[in-house]
């Protein structure tokens, strides 16, 4: 059956889909499907996945490295393969586990064809998201290169940020662990960060600062 009107709406909150007329998507998702799936079950892995690009539609997706380490959460509106899609590659990077029930649909790399065929401004979506990842991941690589611990842990906050923030989702004793660090040592390295201003904590939550913020800007 075709989407429905609440799934479009949040298949619409895609960046693939935002410039596009909102008259336009019905049409084209007529041959989608949206698919359903439990809790804690495995979406994507290095060894099993799909030359398409997931949407989530309800629920939320974990997305995990090596053994365990979450990176981040993917909400509706949100998605993951895109960087696989045409690459002849055959393993994936991460795992996509479902962190809550979830609803996803599928855009198949010979859809997506068609779609940047019939919508430029589509295909103009996909590589700029690409080359948003590409820029942020140098800069992941900047900073996990870095030899200090300081500079490791900003690099972890950049890797599992959204919008500037991020989620400590395993609490800091689990983050220490996952970067195979001291407590103190993290502890150190986020106080030293917060002095300086690269960042602010509220509780499991981290707002990553482009630039240290004045007196005059605090409480704003």
């Amino acid at each position: 059956m075709p989407l429905t009107p609440a799934q479009l709406d949040r298949l619409r909150q895609c960046f693939l889909f935002q410039a596009l007329p909102p008259e336009a998507l019905p049409a084209l998702t007529q041959d989608l499907t949206a698919e359903s799936c439990p809790p804690g079950e495995v979406i994507y892995s290095p060894a099993r996945f799909r030359k398409a690009m997931g949407v989530v539609l309800e629920g939320r997706l974990s997305v995990l490295k090596g053994q365990g380490l979450l990176l981040k959460v993917l909400g509706p509106g949100q998605c993951f393969g895109a960087a696989a899609l045409f690459c002849p590659a055959e393993d994936y990077v991460t795992t996509i586990q479902a962190k809550t029930a979830a609803t996803l649909v599928f855009l198949p790399d010979h859809w997506l064809v068609a779609l940047f065929e019939a919508h430029p401004q589509a295909a103009v979506a996909y590589i700029t998201f690409l080359s948003q990842r590409v820029r942020f991941l140098n800069r992941k690589i900047d900073r996990f290169t870095a030899p200090s611990v300081r500079e490791t842990v900003l690099g972890h906050l950049l890797a599992v940020s959204r919008d500037g923030v991020a989620v400590v989702e395993g609490g800091y004793s689990g983050m220490a662990r996952a970067l195979n660090i001291g407590r103190a040592s993290l502890y150190r390295a986020l106080d030293s960060l917060e002095e300086e201003g690269r960042i602010r904590r509220e509780g499991r939550r981290v707002l990553i600062l482009e630039e240290p913020i004045s007196e005059s800007e605090e409480g704003d």
